[in-house]
Parts: structure tokens; sequence; C-alpha cells
């Protein structure tokens, strides 16, 4: 049960940060960057329909599971994009919520693997690590 509610919370931040990047304005971000944001939604999609698979194998429906943390991070994004600043500093503000968007995203895989070890394969959990990490480090290049 446990596993099935981690899941289901990682689930539901996939669902919830595809749908805010998704067509999201980004212009102010580097070329590099929008390309890296790129990379993050379709890995994200990936992540979401290996996620779900999981999900159904455990017989467990995520219904309508929203994360609290994700949505505060998404509306400190939302609001970063709306502000009149500078666009260095709002490039600078973006990944930096970002960077906790990620590093919270990748705690929760990192749960998931640890409570799942043996119960399922975690292969693809660990990609989705490796993936994250990935993306979160080539967020100050």
């Amino acid at each position: 049960m446990l596993l099935s509610k981690e899941l289901s919370n990682i689930y539901a931040i996939y669902k919830q940060v595809n749908k805010f990047l998704d067509g999201s304005d980004i212009h102010f971000l580097s070329e590099q960057h929008q390309l890296l944001l790129m990379d993050y939604l379709k890995t994200l999609c990936k992540s979401e329909e290996d996620i779900s698979n999981m999900l159904e194998k455990l017989q467990f429906n995520p219904t309508n599971t929203v994360d609290s943390i994700i949505e505060e991070i998404t509306e400190n994004l939302r609001e970063i994009t709306n502000q009149d600043i500078s666009e260095q500093v709002k490039s600078s503000g973006y990944r930096m919520s970002m960077n906790r968007l990620l590093a919270y995203q990748i705690a929760n895989l990192e749960n998931a693997q640890h409570i799942g070890d043996g119960l399922l394969d975690t292969g693809a959990i660990s990609e989705m690590i490796s993936s994250t990490t990935s993306i979160k480090e080539r967020l100050w290049n």
C-alpha cells in the first residue's frame, strides 16, 4: 500500500508538471535551457507512462491525486514568468525553482525505489532518477 501511494504521488507530480510546462512561455530562458526543458518534458511523458504501468500492475488507480508541493512550485514558476523583471533575473529565478522541483521529484523517486525493491522491477525508476538528475545538473550549464 505504501508503494502504491508513493507511485501515485509520483504520477501526480508528472501530470502536474507536464500540464504546467506544456505550452509555458519560457522565451526568457537561453536556447540551451529551452531545449533542456523540452528534453525534460519528453522524459516526463515517458516516465508518466511507466509509472502508470507500474500502478496498473499493482492494481492501483491514482485517481485525482494532487501534490501540494508541486502546486506551490509551479505557482512560483508562473509568478516568475509574469513578473516585470529583467530576463536575466527571471531566468535565474526560474532555474532555481526548477532546481527545487527536480530535487523534490528525485527524492520521491528514490523513496519509491527503496520501497519497491523486491516488489517490482525498479530498473525503470533507476532510469527516471538518472535522467532527472542529469537534467537537474545541466540547469546551471
